[in-house]
């Protein structure tokens, strides 16, 4: 069986403060007595006001009064592992580039929960274990083991970060996670390839979410609460 890591690699929370620059965004508004407006913007650049907080500078979206104020807004932004919203206020600004929107958040960012199941961001030893059939020997076939970082976690897949070649998306394999010194397997497939700046995040799909499921739904809750009551 492939060798687990014994020290996983960080996991990317700086996505999740404040969405990259030049990084699409979503700028939702709530006019009075109106229904919400979402507009679409980039990131031109993340500033620190005098006081030390961010503030997310935007391309003021197409259309809109860009020398209006919004005090309640949200913005929206995805990152490799998921999607995060933070609620703004919004400023006009004039930059050496021209005229934008200062969003200055009012709350923390809180991730989007959109799938099936519940996950959470984790950082625990695992690994991918899968076999190569060639065209030329439907016979044969190459095993292969790649230990990672498991970095999402749910009782329906997870995002195990790697530095190396991933096995390709739609390929079977077996998705291998330690918990507390425990080894949990299970058979899986390979949904999506996330390129990352330290490698590439392989989500992965079970094919049995009821394998594991109490253990890892356990964890995940467990994960959850005490990420909130930091």
């Amino acid at each position: 069986m492939t060798q687990l890591p014994t020290r996983p690699r960080a996991t990317h929370a700086e996505h999740e403060r404040h969405p990259d620059v030049l990084a699409p965004v979503n700028v939702t508004l709530r006019p009075p007595a109106a229904e919400p407006l979402t507009l679409t913007s980039r990131v031109l650049d993340v500033e620190a006001d005098a006081a030390g907080h961010t503030v997310v500078t935007v391309d003021p979206p197409e259309g809109y009064d860009p020398a209006e104020h919004r005090f309640d807004a949200t913005l929206t932004w995805t990152y490799p592992l998921g999607r995060m919203e933070c609620p703004v206020a919004t400023a006009p600004a004039r930059r050496r580039y021209g005229r934008v929107w200062l969003l200055r958040p009012t709350a923390q960012p809180v991730r989007r929960q959109e799938r099936a199941y519940f996950r959470a961001r984790l950082s625990l030893p695992g690994a991918l274990e899968w076999t190569v059939t060639p065209d030329d020997d439907p016979d044969g076939g190459i095993d292969h083991s790649i230990a990672g970082t498991v970095a999402d976690l749910s009782e329906g897949g997870l995002m195990l970060l790697m530095r190396t070649t991933p096995p390709p998306v739609a390929a079977e394999a077996r998705a291998i996670v330690e918990v507390d010194g425990d080894v949990l397997a299970q058979d899986a497939r390979i949904v999506r390839h996330v390129p990352l700046p330290d490698g590439v995040g392989v989500g992965v799909a079970f094919t049995d979410p009821s394998l594991h499921g109490d253990r890892i739904r356990n964890l995940v809750f467990a994960s959850e609460r005490r990420r909130l009551r930091l």
